[in-house]
């Protein structure tokens, strides 16, 4: 009678310890693939920098956290900085959010823009409450040089204004 019962409870047992392992699996996956969105733009992360005559910009992406990248943008003509703005990009869900503060401009409050398309390498994000710019899109064109532009309305005629970046020397 205890071997019958030992060839009852064994397949039991042996099915609850994989049911266990298939659902530890399932949240390592879950774990994994949580942040799926933002990782797509680890690319971003490092210093890049644009040189042409008296004028100089730089952009540095670092991550915070698993959700969430930082970056600071200026751009310098001759020894003057004539830009600047921090960035956000965060991870909430299944969204993807920039959030841009502009040193005078917007009072310094954060302008957010929504990430609405990440087709053929090219990732946008889209504020169209925002007078200018209502997008902001970023590209890694070819290993170790990014374009960036932003687009909206000015005056009622569209307009883009592009940027190109190489990569800083680590």
């Amino acid at each position: 009678m205890k071997k019958y019962l030992l060839f009852i409870l064994l397949p039991l047992l042996l099915n609850s310890c994989k049911n266990n392992s298939e659902t530890k699996n399932s949240e390592t996956e879950t774990a994994v693939n949580k942040f799926e969105k933002i990782d797509q733009l680890q690319w971003l992360l490092g210093t890049w920098t644009n040189e042409s005559g008296e004028e100089f910009s730089q952009e540095t992406w670092s991550r915070e956290n698993e959700s969430s990248f930082t970056a600071f943008s200026f751009t310098q003509v001759g020894k003057e900085t004539v830009f600047a703005e921090t960035m956000a990009l965060e991870q909430k869900g299944e969204n993807l959010f920039l959030a841009v503060v502009t040193v005078n401009q917007n009072n310094e409050n954060p302008v957010t823009f929504k990430m609405v398309s990440s087709e053929n390498g090219q990732f946008t994000f889209e504020n169209k409450d925002h007078d200018f710019p209502e997008r902001i899109t970023y590209s890694n064109p070819v290993k170790d040089s990014l374009h960036a532009w932003i687009e909206g309305t000015v005056n009622g005629e569209a307009k883009k204004v592009d940027f190109y970046f190489s990569r800083k020397n680590r």
